[in-house]
C-alpha cells in the first residue's frame, strides 16, 4: 500500500507495526482552516473482517477505552469502520515506552534514578485508581483489571508525562466479548500468581504486575526471566525474588519493603488499592527529601537520548528493525519411518520469502505507536558504534511473549536466539544425562509402569473403612511423602506426594493419560498429539514440554491444563468407595515432574461437592439419632478448604446437643439441607467433628 494515502477522514502516513490482528499507523486528521492533528490509527487486518470473534474484541476494546477519561490514561479518539475495515483513534504520545526507557538504560549502562521511577510508578498506580474504580454511562462499577500492565505499556512522553495505555485484553464486568478460559493474556514474565493458575482476578493483580514493572526499573534486570517460558510461569506462580535478593541489595530499607509488599504471592498480603501502593510510595519520597515531578522525569530523559537515539521499545524505530528471532527447533531426530510420519498442521506450513522481502513489523497489544525521528536509522548506528555491544531495535511482538527467554547473565532486555535457549531448557530439564529418557510422566508414551516398590506398604486397607477423603486429609497434616496406590477390580492409580501435596499421578487407565485427556476436551487433535508422541524423547519423555516446544500448545495453557487434570484426577479418588490403599512412606517420583503448586486441602473441599447427595444421604442415614459434635482439634483451619465460610459455620453450631434427624428437621429449605451435610461430612472426614 502506497502511502500517505486517505483513510476516510484520516490520511494516513506511516504505517508503523503490524502483527495478527491489527496495523497501526502514524496519521493525521486536517480540517477547515489549515486544522491538522496527527493521530494514531490501529485498524483490524482485512482477513479478519469476516471474523466475528475478532472484530467482537476490537468493538469491546474500543468501547471500553472510550470511557476511561483521564489524563494519565491514552485516550481513545475516534471509532468506526471504512468499507469494512474498523479502526480506532488514538492520542498520539510524543515520546517512547518504558521498555525503550529501560533498553537503553541497559545499553548505556546506567540505572533510572530512584526518585525517578518511583515517580513513574506513582502515576501508573494513579491511572490504575481510576480505572479499577471507573463506573459506566449508568453510574455501574465496570471492575475493570488491565491484566497487561508491562513496561511495553507505559508511555512517556518527552515532556515527562506518564501514561497507561493498551487496555485491550483488560477484563470488565460488563465486556460483552469473552476471552476463552486458558488463553494468554498478558505476557509471562508480568503476570500475577493468580493470572498464571487462571484464578478470579482483581484489582491486586494489576498492583503486582506494576511490583515487577518498580522492581525492573530498580533493578535495571528482568526479575522473572529463565530459559523457558514454562520455567517463568513458575517462577511467577510462586513469586520468587531471587533475581531482587541478588541485584537490589542496596534498596534502601523501605523501600526495598514497599517493593516486596507488593509482590506477595497472597492478594491478601499485597497492596488492597492503587491509592494504599501509591501512597507508600509518596511517604517514601517524603522521608527521603526527594520531590519528585514531570519536569524531573522530563530532564532525565533529555539527557538520557541527548545523543539523538530514540528509545528503542516498540514506540520507536520501525525502519532498521530486524528480522524476527528464528522459532525455536528441537534437536534433529532420527530418521522417522515414513508409516510414521505426520504431515505438519496447515497453520505451520509458511511459504518462505525472498530475501530482499521487506519484513512486516509485528504488532500485538499496543495501544499507541511513537512516530521515530528521520535521524533514526542513524541514530542507532551511531550508537552502536559507540557501544562495546550493538543497541537491538525489536518491535515489542518479538518480545510478547519472549522476554522471558534470556540468560540471567545479560542485562534483562536484549533478546536472544530462540532456537539457544530452547535447547539450554531441554538441557536442564533433562539433568546430566542428555540421551532420551523413558518418560516424564510415564502414562505419556502409552504404557502404566507402577512405581511401588517391593516392600510391604508402611499403611495398607480397605477404601470402604478409611475413606480416601480421610486419608488424604491424614497425609497432608503429617506432611508425608511418599506414593499412595490405589487399586479397584485389577486398575491402578498411583500418586506421588512430597510434603502431603500431590505431585504427579500415574494410572493404569488410558483415558487418563494427559494427551488423553487434551484429545478428548478438544485442546488438542488426535495427529498432533501422535506426531507430539513421535517426538517425546526428544524433549526429556516429557508431554507438556513436547507439545510447547512443537508449538501445539502454548505454555500456559499446558501450565494450567496439567495442573486441572492431576487435580481432576485426585478429586476422582475421593468418591470411591471400593478398593484397596497402600502407601508407601518415602518413595518420590524417579522421573523429573511438574511442579504443580496444588494444595491438598482446597482439593478435599472441591471433592466434596462433587459426591452426589444421594450418597450423602445414604452415608448418613445410619447416624441420624446421633449427636454431631465438633473434636476440638485445630490442625485444620476450615478457611483452608477454601469453601468461603460455611465449613467454619457449620462447625461452631455443632455442639453436640442436637441429633442429626434434629438438625435435618431444622433446615427446612433443600439446599440448606445438602450445604450442611457437604459440610459435615468434610469435617468429620478431616477429624474437625465427630458423631456422639
Amino acid at each position: 500500500m502506497a502511502l500517505p494515502s486517505q483513510f476516510g477522514r484520516y490520511t494516513l502516513i506511516e504505517r508503523l507495526a503490524v502483527g495478527g490482528m491489527a496495523e497501526v499507523f502514524r496519521a493525521k486528521i486536517v480540517s477547515s482552516h489549515g486544522f491538522e492533528k496527527v493521530i494514531v490509527i490501529k485498524r483490524i487486518l482485512p482477513h479478519l473482517a469476516a471474523d466475528r470473534t475478532f472484530v467482537s474484541m476490537f468493538i469491546d476494546e474500543a468501547k471500553l477505552t472510550a470511557q476511561l477519561n483521564h489524563p494519565k490514561i491514552v485516550q481513545i479518539l475516534d471509532f468506526g469502520d471504512v468499507a469494512g475495515q474498523y479502526f480506532i483513534a488514538l492520542e498520539f504520545i510524543d515520546g517512547f515506552d518504558a521498555l525503550g526507557l529501560l533498553r537503553t538504560c541497559a545499553q548505556k549502562r546506567v540505572k533510572v534514578p530512584v526518585h525517578i521511577a518511583v515517580f513513574i510508578i506513582m502515576e501508573v498506580l494513579e491511572a490504575l485508581d481510576y480505572a479499577h474504580n471507573a463506573r459506566d454511562m449508568e453510574g455501574r462499577a465496570m471492575q475493570i483489571v488491565h491484566r497487561d500492565i508491562s513496561p511495553s505499556n507505559i508511555f512517556i512522553s518527552k515532556r515527562g508525562d506518564v501514561k497507561l495505555g493498551d487496555f485491550g485484553i483488560a477484563h470488565a464486568q460488563q465486556r460483552e466479548s469473552k476471552t476463552q478460559a486458558g488463553t494468554l493474556k498478558g505476557k509471562y514474565g508480568y503476570m500475577s500468581p493468580e493470572q498464571v493458575t487462571g484464578a478470579v482476578l482483581d484489582g491486586r493483580s494489576d498492583l503486582f504486575a506494576v511490583g515487577i514493572v518498580l522492581a525492573e526499573m530498580l533493578m535495571g534486570k528482568r526479575l522473572y526471566t529463565a530459559p523457558a517460558d514454562l520455567d517463568v510461569l513458575l517462577m511467577v506462580r510462586d513469586a520468587r525474588t531471587d533475581r531482587l535478593d541478588k541485584h537490589a541489595a542496596d534498596l534502601p530499607a523501605t523501600l526495598n519493603h514497599i517493593v516486596r509488599h507488593a509482590l506477595k504471592k497472597d492478594p491478601a498480603e499485597r497492596h488492597q488499592s492503587s491509592v494504599a501502593f501509591r501512597d507508600e510510595l509518596a511517604d517514601y519520597l517524603f522521608e527521603a527529601g526527594k520531590r519528585v515531578s514531570a519536569a524531573d522525569l522530563r530532564a532525565f530523559v533529555a539527557e538520557l537520548f541527548r545523543s539523538g537515539a530514540p528509545a528503542t521499545g516498540e514506540t520507536s524505530v520501525k525502519a532498521a528493525a530486524p528480522a524476527p528471532p528464528k522459532p525455536a527447533r528441537a534437536p534433529t531426530p532420527p530418521p522417522v519411518p515414513a508409516s510414521a510420519r505426520r504431515p505438519p498442521p496447515a497453520a505451520a506450513v509458511r511459504p518462505t520469502p525472498p530475501a530482499d522481502a521487506p519484513r512486516p513489523t509485528p504488532l500485538t497489544t499496543p495501544a499507541v505507536i511513537l512516530a521515530a525521528e528521520a535521524s533514526a536509522v542513524a541514530a542507532v548506528a551511531a550508537l552502536g558504534n559507540a557501544l562495546a555491544q550493538p543497541l537491538a531495535v525489536v518491535d515489542l511482538d518479538q518480545w510478547s511473549g519472549e522476554p522471558d527467554r534470556q540468560s540471567s547473565g545479560d542485562s534483562g532486555w536484549t533478546p536472544i536466539s530462540r532456537a539457544s535457549t530452547d535447547d539450554k531448557s531441554r538441557k536442564q530439564r533433562a539433568g546430566p544425562n542428555q540421551g532420551p529418557r523413558a518418560s516424564g510422566t510415564r502414562s505419556d508414551i502409552g504404557r502404566f509402569v507402577s512405581g511401588a516398590p517391593a516392600r510391604p506398604p508402611d499403611s495398607a486397607g480397605d477404601v470402604g473403612v478409611i475413606s480416601p477423603m480421610r486419608l488424604f486429609a491424614d497425609l497432608a497434616v503429617a506432611g508425608e511423602t511418599g506414593l499412595l496406590r490405589f487399586e479397584v477390580a485389577g486398575q491402578a492409580k498411583e500418586i506421588y506426594l512430597v510434603k502431603g501435596v500431590p505431585q504427579s499421578v500415574n494410572s493404569s487407565l488410558p483415558g487418563e493419560r494427559f494427551g488423553e485427556y487434551l484429545v478428548a476436551r478438544g485442546h488438542l487433535d488426535r495427529a498432533d498429539l501422535e506426531r507430539a508422541l513421535a517426538m517425546l524423547p526428544h524433549y526429556g519423555g516429557k508431554l507438556g514440554d513436547t507439545l510447547s516446544g512443537l508449538g501445539l500448545m502454548k505454555p500456559l495453557d499446558v501450565f494450567r491444563l496439567l495442573s486441572q487434570q492431576v487435580r481432576d484426577r485426585v478429586i476422582d479418588v475421593f468418591s470411591r468407595v471400593q478398593g484397596t490403599f497402600a502407601f508407601y512412606r518415602g518413595v518420590i517420583n524417579d522421573k523429573e515432574s511438574f511442579p504443580l503448586g496444588l494444595d491438598t486441602f482446597e482439593m478435599l473441599g472441591a471433592g466434596v461437592l462433587t459426591l452426589p447427595v444421594e450418597v450423602l444421604e445414604r452415608g448418613f442415614a445410619p447416624l441420624l439419632d446421633f449427636r454431631p459434635s465438633a473434636t476440638g482439634r485445630t490442625h485444620i483451619v476450615p478457611d483452608r478448604f477454601r469453601l468461603g465460610p460455611t465449613p467454619g459455620d457449620v462447625l461452631r453450631l455443632l455442639d453436640g446437643a442436637r441429633t442429626l434427624r434434629a438438625w435435618q428437621a431444622h433446615f427446612t429449605a433443600p439446599a440448606e439441607w445438602v450445604t450442611f451435610l457437604r459440610s459435615l461430612h468434610l469435617l468429620v472426614e478431616t477429624d474437625l467433628a465427630q458423631f456422639d
